[in-house]
């Protein structure tokens, strides 16, 4: 018996960017055969971004699965596709149902060849509903979720937090929601289809200020750093190029302890810093005052010492800190890893492989381990799965190679 949670599972998955992705990684990482289905027509776009470690969506995203190549836009493609299906226990896919149903693999055609698979549909503002035609991408689903409203400083317009914001939630909802589906089918024999929203995830983390709104009648502020709660409260300069130290004062206590660390400085005994109270209503004042102080000394000296006085501190991480940090180097939380430079004119057998380092999953499971896996180049898989899984001839592999079906 495995030790593996999703051990015989096998997973198809078919679309690109962050969530679905991050969906079939951590499916693989319990033990699941995710085979990832891509052709070299249409590349998953996170391979070519430069800002993700030379494409390195490439070994964070895709790890851990078996990669293949198959244009399913052709009859040939669309007929292996399908045999592909019959075989597997999970589908998931993030296009659109009128881009699938003019390939001829929408989820009724899915569902014909194989009856009771589990079918995870991933769209940007959901399935039905006045926007479910629209076509949405994370970075600006987040202004309509509401994120955006509440990220910036006062008095600027809505900032947006410089990612996909809510492509990460639902890469983590997913996997939930097709675990517990694969749970009631090994009960009750039932299928499930399952349809998840980019909108909706993001609209899930905003749920405090629709009921502050509800109840109070009152809208969200964009505050920077700053909190309601807690005095100071910010991120503050510290000796060197672009270094900071986080921190946050929230009682009395905590208040005494951070002014003992300044060395009891005369400001700290003025009224305007007396209460919690005082410190919300000249926090610009406060905050200079803090900053003169902190600007002298390093962000890990100031992080340790706050800290060893009982208040909250951290410095503000850059990649390199992450690199060094031996906190995370306990965990095995980065591991060595191949990529390759992917470049555009190039077929994948032609990009430079090169050694890096990749993310492990952050779960740690004592009795189901989550792992880290091989990372394969795109279509590095055909062979095991068209050949070992599908049973295709190497004569018919190698007409389809030559129909361009297959890469």
């Amino acid at each position: 018996m495995s030790d593996k949670a999703l051990a015989g599972v096998r997973v198809v998955e078919f679309g690109p960017y962050v969530a679905l992705p991050l969906t079939g990684r951590i499916l693989a990482s319990l033990g699941a055969e995710v085979i990832k289905v891509e052709t070299n027509k249409v590349l998953d776009e996170m391979a070519f971004i430069p800002a993700w470690s030379r494409g390195a969506g490439q070994p964070d995203y895709q790890r851990h699965k078996k990669r293949i190549t198959l244009d399913v836009r052709t009859p040939q493609g669309r007929d292996i596709f399908m045999e592909l299906i019959k075989v597997s226990d999970v589908f998931t896919t993030n296009f659109r149902r009128n881009i699938l149903a003019r390939w001829g693999i929408d989820f009724p055609e899915v569902r014909q060849v194989r009856p009771d698979i589990i079918i995870m549909w991933q769209t940007g503002l959901g399935g039905h509903g006045p926007y479910y035609t629209y076509k949405s991408y994370g970075i600006l689903v987040q202004h309509m979720c509401g994120v955006s409203m509440m990220t910036g400083a006062p008095g600027a317009p809505p900032a947006a937090v410089n990612t996909s914001y809510s492509d990460y939630h639902t890469g983590v909802f997913q996997p939930a929601a097709i675990i517990g589906a694969l749970l009631r089918r090994q009960r009750t024999g039932k299928p499930a289809t399952l349809e998840s929203s980019i909108f909706t995830s993001g609209a899930v983390t905003a749920g405090p200020a629709l009921l502050d709104y509800q109840v109070n009648q009152r809208l969200p502020e964009r505050r920077g750093n700053r909190d309601p709660h807690a005095a100071p409260h910010g991120v503050y300069p510290c000796k060197g190029e672009d270094r900071y130290c986080a921190i946050a004062v929230f009682n009395e206590e905590e208040w005494r302890a951070f002014c003992r660390v300044l060395g009891n400085q005369d400001w700290s005994e003025d009224s305007k810093f007396a209460t919690l109270a005082c410190r919300l209503h000249h926090q610009d004042r406060l905050d200079d005052l803090i900053g003169q102080w902190t600007s002298q000394r390093t962000a890990e000296a100031v992080m340790e010492q706050l800290q060893e006085a009982g208040v909250a501190a951290s410095v503000v991480s850059q990649g390199q800190d992450l690199y060094d940090s031996e906190h995370l180097k306990s965990r095995e939380f980065y591991r060595e890893t191949k990529y390759y430079a992917a470049e555009r004119g190039k077929s994948a057998s032609e990009w430079e492989e090169g050694s890096s380092l990749s993310w492990s999953m952050p779960a740690h499971l004592s009795a189901t381990p989550m792992e880290f896996g091989d990372y394969s180049n795109i279509g590095e898989d055909n062979p095991y799965v068209f050949g070992q899984l599908l049973g295709l001839p190497n004569d018919q592999l190698a007409g389809l190679v030559a129909d361009g079906v297959v890469y």
